[in-house]
């Protein structure tokens, strides 16, 4: 089995359809593992719904997906976010608003625990210091852990002393599992933040027991041009450019 693992897809159709067709030449996938913020920031939240309706898929909440249907308030957003999100909420359906609320906070997978920000917290923590990496990995019963909400790609593992290690992935290089506890993030498809502007995504394969990190271009101007059409703030519509 293959799986596709995307996070952070934030309403950008032209980075989550990139995603979709670079997998395609990467061996292909079986369903796709959604790990939070389907929506907000991004000019198409109707058609990313879509798009991942379209394939067996197990998706859970992030914050901005809560945000989107009244789940979760708006003052901790900043200004930006918190004018997407309205946005958001806008123009959704009624099956779109039903799907989100629906979606969990947590999904065991055979070896693997999906949620959005950490185990510890799904919603809001970011798992992105050596001290959240390592009280986490006491909070999640499988050998690994998927991650999104920061929008950084990384490996992260304990090492003798059970201190939390970040290993920054090689694309397109496949990482052994193993039996090694781990946490895993994708990046972001939608709005990366680590200076790369590519859509990021990763596939595990279980007969090889591996995970291996993606980047692939997509058409950052489209996206652009459409977010500035629906009034986006002009912030978002610029980091896309630098991936920041």
């Amino acid at each position: 089995m293959r799986a596709l693992i995307v996070s952070d897809v934030h309403s950008n159709l032209e980075a989550f359809s990139g995603v979709i067709e670079g997998a395609g030449t990467h061996g292909g996938f079986d369903e796709v593992w959604s790990l939070g913020d389907l929506v907000g920031y991004g000019p198409d939240p109707s058609a990313v719904i879509d798009l991942l309706s379209g394939f067996t898929h197990r998706a859970v909440t992030g914050n901005h997906d809560l945000a989107s249907v009244g789940l979760l308030g708006l003052e901790a957003f900043n200004p930006y976010a918190e004018a997407a999100n309205r946005w958001t909420s806008s123009v959704l359906s009624a099956d779109e608003r039903e799907y989100l609320r629906g979606l969990p906070l947590r999904i065991p997978v055979g070896e693997f625990t999906l949620v959005h920000g950490s185990p510890r917290d799904p919603v809001w923590e970011y798992v992105v210091s050596i001290w959240s990496a390592t009280e986490n990995f006491d909070h999640f019963d499988t050998l690994r852990c998927l991650v999104g909400h920061s929008h950084l790609p990384f490996i992260c593992r304990l090492d003798q002393r059970k201190r939390a290690v970040f290993i920054a992935p090689q694309y397109g290089v496949p990482h052994y599992l193993g039996e090694e506890r781990l946490i895993i993030n994708p990046g972001s498809v939608g709005q990366p933040r680590d200076g790369d502007p590519r859509a990021a995504y990763a596939i595990y394969d279980s007969e090889q027991e591996t995970v291996t990190h993606y980047r692939v271009r997509y058409d950052i101007a489209a996206t652009q041009e459409k977010m500035r059409a629906h009034g986006l703030p002009e912030y978002l519509v610029d980091r896309l450019e630098y991936g920041r």
